[in-house]
């Protein structure tokens, strides 16, 4: 059935997240796995027809739903162990940078077609730090 392979296309293995700091390396080696991924194996090329069912298909959705909060869990336990070493500004909104973080690579593989390299990755955890450690983050 197209929903088990979607499944079994969608749970690649889990992996710990590196917790022990600073944000920046921890951030760059759990989205360089991301990223890796995407250009890389074979759930870069099902991503997009996953990610296309899943608008109208309550099974597809569910593997994507189950997916992304795994990917959610692990990017949010950097943050609050980068929070727990004080690395991060009081009030800084964890929960959207943790989509900033995990979506922006999705929108510039596969809506933007944009490459994800070295360079722009090393841009993108860049950015999300300097949101991180300023107190004037929205």
């Amino acid at each position: 059935m197209r929903n088990d392979a979607f499944k079994r296309g969608a749970t690649p293995a889990y992996i710990a997240p590196k917790t022990e700091g600073p944000l920046r390396a921890d951030l760059a080696w759990l989205l360089g796995i991301l990223v890796n991924a995407l250009n890389e194996t074979p759930w870069g090329q099902i991503a997009p027809q996953v990610i296309a069912a899943a608008a109208t298909d309550q099974e597809a959705r569910a593997v994507i739903n189950d997916f992304m909060r795994e990917r959610r869990a692990s990017v949010k336990a950097i943050f609050a162990a980068a929070e727990a070493r004080g690395e991060l500004s009081p009030g800084v909104p964890i929960d959207y940078l943790v989509q900033m973080a995990i979506a922006v690579p999705y929108f510039r593989k596969l809506i933007a077609g944009l490459p994800l390299d070295r360079e722009w990755l090393e841009t993108h955890v860049d950015l999300i730090c300097r949101l991180a450690e300023d107190s004037a983050a929205p």
